[in-house]
């Protein structure tokens, strides 16, 4: 797992790559990506759970960008998607939820699917973004200074 996350530092798809040391068995990682704001990424080797957590701030639940964000998460695991990018749901769960004004993104992967987990984690964030980009701009001018134009 470390080292897909590393290739993609390689690649310079990440930059300022860097682990945390290890707490309660929970992995985190730093990088900067696709905002300012650096993501971190947990991971629980035990579980396969990949968590973005506070991915996005001021998201209340019941906002249209809380709403949609919810609804674009759970519908990544729809057949109607391509497999390259749809979540198959025999090999890890996804979910996005919103708690305390953030939203945070958690994919669980099942067992021997952890390299599986992180692929479909790291491309989901992507698309997250692009969906915001497309249909919220507002959002991203406000929460991560994005250009107008």
């Amino acid at each position: 797992m470390r080292e897909r996350l590393q290739g993609y530092a390689d690649r310079g798809v990440f930059r300022g790559f860097a682990e945390a040391p290890a707490r309660g068995g929970r992995h985190r990682f730093k990088f900067l990506w696709l905002t300012a704001t650096p993501f971190v990424l947990s991971y629980v080797p035990t579980t396969g759970a990949f968590v973005f957590r506070d991915l996005l701030p001021n998201v209340p639940a019941r906002s249209p960008v809380g709403v949609a964000l919810r609804c674009f998460v759970g519908s990544r695991t729809g057949r109607d998607l391509p497999e390259h990018r749809r979540i198959d749901p025999r090999r890890a769960a996804v979910r996005g939820y919103v708690r305390g004004g953030a939203f945070s993104v958690a994919l669980t992967a099942e067992r021997n699917h952890h390299g599986y987990g992180v692929h479909r984690a790291v491309n989901l964030i992507h698309e997250i973004f692009v969906q915001l980009h497309t249909y919220f701009p507002e959002y991203m001018w406000e929460n991560f200074d994005a250009s107008q134009e």
